[in-house]
């Protein structure tokens, strides 16, 4: 049986009107293409109607279906559907996202007979669906990178956004294993960089080709998955000899672009995070860096101040 090009695997939890529209972006597509494309669907022991949505849409195409009997963490189910793919290139989308009309057919004329290791893909972010404009999209602008370093300062953190992110599986190694970075909520990280440092090219597909809900995940601490265990991979791809920038370009890139937002919100408004000693993971992670005593402190201490002088916390809801 001839090898799939693509693997398109689906990791869901109890969000089944999302995994429908998912699908159902994914299916409406497949005419003409369907002997190219793998499709994966890794349940976490959703206790919703996720099961009948499946049922629904596996009358429609052939779905690879395996279920966790109880909720393991994001982890377990990214990790299942990146291991059970048997396609050339795997990309893990998230149940919440869905591709914009006419963008399988593109990615797949951009892998046929290519070797790339990592293919990023900006998104259109949206919070609710009304409000995208979903027109087809017809061809598509990308960006080359022969060097993967430049690729990874070009993507940097977003290599954590697993839906952005097609893989080239065939490039890694046979005995290749993840396990020790389960459990961390970014598992990925380490399958993205390594696929990315194996290969000859790396590309970036500048026009979006899915949209992706904004602010619909949560029940993890995520300064120290975005910190403190990111880091925990990044050094152990250093100790296998990947280059020692990657972790200087990913937290600076954290420092000064993903966190200071992120930590006002947490410090000054309600918060679906689960709480954490977040000051101290940051100090911990990236106090040798300079970036974080002129982004980061400053925030906690005009905080800590407001605190001290008894100035009301305004939070909302």
């Amino acid at each position: 049986m001839q090898k799939k090009l693509l693997t398109i695997g689906i990791p869901t939890y109890n969000r089944a009107n999302y995994l429908d529209r998912c699908l159902n972006s994914i299916i409406s597509q497949l005419d003409g293409i369907e002997q190219n494309i793998e499709l994966i669907i890794a349940n976490n022991a959703s206790t919703d109607h996720t099961k009948e949505i499946i049922t629904r849409y596996s009358d429609k195409a052939k779905i690879s279906y395996f279920e966790n009997k109880v909720n393991l963490g994001p982890d377990s189910t990214s990790s299942l559907c990146f291991s059970k793919a048997t396609g050339k290139y795997v990309w893990i989308l998230g149940d919440d996202e869905f591709l914009i009309d006419g963008s399988l057919k593109i990615i797949l004329n951009l892998l046929e007979n290519k070797n790339y290791g990592d293919v990023y893909l900006h998104c259109i972010p949206f919070h609710k669906e009304e409000e995208l404009n979903q027109n087809s999209v017809s061809n598509v602008q990308i960006t080359t990178f022969k060097n993967p370093l430049e690729f990874i300062e070009k993507i940097h953190y977003y290599v954590t956004f697993i839906s952005g992110n097609i893989i080239n599986k065939s490039l890694l190694p046979a005995d290749f294993t993840y396990q020790k970075y389960m459990n961390t909520n970014i598992v990925q990280v380490y399958w993205t960089i390594k696929a990315v440092f194996a290969a000859a090219e790396n590309i970036l597909v500048e026009t979006p080709l899915i949209a992706a809900k904004q602010n619909n995940s949560g029940g993890y601490q995520f300064v120290t998955t975005f910190a403190k265990n990111y880091n925990f991979i990044l050094k152990s791809l250093i100790k296998e000899n990947y280059n020692k920038k990657i972790l200087d370009i990913t937290n600076v890139n954290l420092i000064k672009s993903y966190f200071p937002a992120n930590i006002i919100k947490l410090l000054y408004y309600e918060n679906r995070f689960d709480t954490e000693k977040h000051f101290s993971v940051l100090l911990n992670t990236f106090w040798k860096y300079k970036s974080f005593w002129v982004e980061l402190f400053p925030i906690y201490s005009k905080y800590w101040m407001k605190k001290i002088i008894g100035k009301k916390i305004v939070k909302h809801s």
